[in-house]
């Protein structure tokens, strides 16, 4: 990787308070969210790059690929960029050459030919991303914008007036699902929208009366999935949605066969994940690297390649979604846009970026399993075994480690918990479902026959997801669960629960509510005298004892603000909170809060020679437990 200008701590820096040590940015890697290519309307040949790091303020990147200069383009100083949400999912380019993104709800509007924002604004105050291909322009130069809220119901559509600089929230375009996908405009003007992903569905808007039309009959709307849109070269829009095909014009929609489909028109909506495209005169990107600062232009002229290398201020991806400690007392974490696999070594005070497993989105949970480590991904449910004795390869070849052992991308798209049975021999892996879906499983792997099975949300607690699991030292299971559904399934819980499981019979043989009115149970640990610590929405700790069957304790740590993780060490309870790390008397359920850290937590992470590690986005921290 070529090296780039980092804003992160350097590694071993001490704050104020000593026991806290920040060792550092944990990876220089920032994952490109889509590369458009245009030329101006001055004539330069422009290669826009989208990045998703996490600093304070966003930015792009403009290259000239003739005069292999590049700039690094800020965002408007009040676009914050700092949500998880906040990098391009969508973006598009106009008739006019003018460049369009998002930014958590933001719309941006960009001219390349002078570098200026023309507009930044947020049509509708719930949207928190423009998604998948959700832009489009009519014959009269309006653009169109589909909003997305994977958590909530924001599928709104805007439109955008270039020469006024207004922008229009035309309301819900479907009253329960949560994506806009995909849109399309026919040569009349109506708009059309793809949407999903519990129930897919295609909505035909008229900008002249302001009248909505569904285009599917809404009994034959039960598949799971989107409802899918493109422009023809012959005005018409076609599309296919609830198992059929559709040619649609003035709002009217009639079924097809695929056959009758028209010639597709050249689109220039850009997903995050393009990274090529051709030249209005010919010349084409073949290639492209911003983790690596480089890109690739072939002449089909002359079937000659130049390299265009580049640099840019960053501090890094979204930061840590998972920290466990591995065999040999080391550390290991991911992180994820991009995923990157990350090992430290306490005693050397070493971070070691080990590179990437192409494919997937992150390790969202990892738990230590004899010599080896076991890691649970986004988004195909993938349960995977890493073996620290053998070289890294992401996965790939012969010998692939991490290896595959198994997947549920359906019922376990977004893992949450990862751990090893007290027999040893069983890996539990547990998340939330697919896009669509409402309801997370349990996959359990057997170590020593390689036989893998899949406890369903029904088996569970209907229509939640297990995020927190821990074993009792008999074995019992106890899971606690969020009644959200994030890939856009209909949420139908209103109250998080806490279950205890049956290893023996796979049966839950105990159900209830820890707090009430709390909508997900965030962090389990068994504490040293037998029961249960949990962390629930609002920074609420309970206490559960397993052979009672009840609620002993109940106390709001709201003051920190979010909850973050619990665990146990040393006949201790630890309890970390955004702004604080609280120890918590199993005695008599006292707390005493340690330290406040300088940055605040947002993942944490396990007990080593006597320092509490934790990360603060991207960068791994520690605090000495010692008084």
């Amino acid at each position: 990787m070529m090296a780039l200008l980092i804003a992160a701590a350097a590694a071993g820096q001490a704050p104020a308070d000593g026991r806290f040590i920040d060792h550092g940015t944990a990876t220089q890697a920032v994952e490109s969210r889509g590369v458009a290519v245009l030329q101006d309307r001055d004539g330069h040949n422009l290669v826009i790059s989208l990045n998703n790091d996490r600093g304070t303020r966003g930015w792009l990147l403009v290259t000239d690929i003739d005069s292999g200069v590049t700039e690094q383009v800020y965002y408007p100083a009040d676009v914050d960029t700092s949500a998880s949400l906040a990098a391009p999912f969508a973006s598009f380019v106009s008739s006019k050459g003018r460049f369009y993104t998002g930014a958590f709800g933001v719309l941006l509007e960009f001219e390349p030919a002078t570098r200026e924002w023309l507009y930044h604004g947020r049509p509708e105050p719930d949207a928190q991303l423009f998604c998948d291909y959700a832009f489009a322009e009519s014959p009269d130069g309006t653009i169109w914008a589909g909003t997305t809220s994977p958590v909530g119901s924001s599928t709104h559509l805007i439109s955008y007036d270039p020469e006024t600089r207004q922008a229009v929230d035309h309301g819900q375009m479907d009253p329960e699902e949560t994506y806009i996908r995909f849109m399309a405009v026919d040569d009349a003007g109506w708009v059309y929208c793809g949407i999903g992903t519990a129930r897919g569905n295609i909505v035909a808007f008229d900008p002249e009366t302001g009248e909505k039309r569904q285009i599917p009959p809404e009994d034959e709307r039960d598949a799971v999935g989107s409802g899918w849109v493109f422009e023809s070269t012959n005005g018409k829009v076609y599309g296919t949605v609830a198992g059929n095909n559709w040619r649609m014009y003035e709002g009217v929609g009639e079924v097809i066969e695929p056959s009758e489909r028209g010639p597709v028109k050249p689109a220039t909506v850009i997903g995050w994940t393009y990274k090529t495209g051709t030249f209005p005169d010919g010349r084409e990107l073949v290639a492209h690297s911003l983790e690596d600062g480089w890109m690739d232009i072939r002449d089909p002229q002359t079937d000659e390649t130049r390299r265009i290398e580049f640099s840019y201020d960053a501090i890094g991806g979204m930061g840590f979604t998972s920290l466990a400690a591995g065999p040999g007392g080391m550390i290991y974490g991911s992180l994820c846009h991009p995923m990157r696999f990350i090992r430290y070594d306490p005693a050397a005070d070493e971070m070691t970026d080990l590179g990437t497993v192409p494919g997937i989105g992150n390790f969202c949970a990892m738990a230590e399993a004899g010599g080896s480590l076991a890691a649970a991904s986004y988004s195909s449910g993938i349960l995977h075994l890493y073996d620290p004795a053998a070289p890294f390869d992401g996965g790939a070849g012969d010998a692939p480690n991490p290896r595959e052992l198994t997947r549920w991308p359906d019922a376990i798209c977004r893992p949450r918990a990862c751990i090893l049975h007290p027999d040893g021999r069983h890996l539990l892996m547990a998340g939330y479902a697919g896009y669509g879906l409402a309801g997370g499983g349990m996959g359990i792997y057997d170590l020593q026959t390689g036989e893998a099975s899949l406890l369903a949300h029904e088996e569970l607690i209907p229509y939640q997801s297990t995020i927190a699991l821990v074993a009792l030292p008999d074995g019992r299971l106890v899971g606690g669960t969020d009644v959200a559904a994030p890939g856009g399934g209909h949420v139908q819980a209103t109250e998080a629960v806490l279950y205890v499981l049956d290893f023996a019979t796979r049966k839950v043989v105990f159900q209830t509510v820890p707090v009430p009115g709390a909508k997900v149970i965030r962090s389990l640990a068994v504490g040293p005298d037998g029961r249960v610590y949990g962390l629930a929405q609002g920074s609420v700790l309970f206490v559960f004892d397993p052979d009672t069957q009840e609620i002993v304790h109940r106390e709001s740590f709201a003051q920190y603000e979010a909850e973050r993780h619990l665990l146990a060490h040393e006949g201790q309870v630890y309890a970390l909170f955004h702004t604080a790390i609280i120890r918590v008397d199993p005695g008599d359920l006292s707390h005493k809060v340690l330290g406040t850290p300088p940055s605040p937590i947002s993942y944490g992470g396990p007990v080593i020679g006597g320092r509490l590690y934790f990360a603060s986005r991207s960068n791994l921290w520690s605090f000495g437990l010692g008084e």
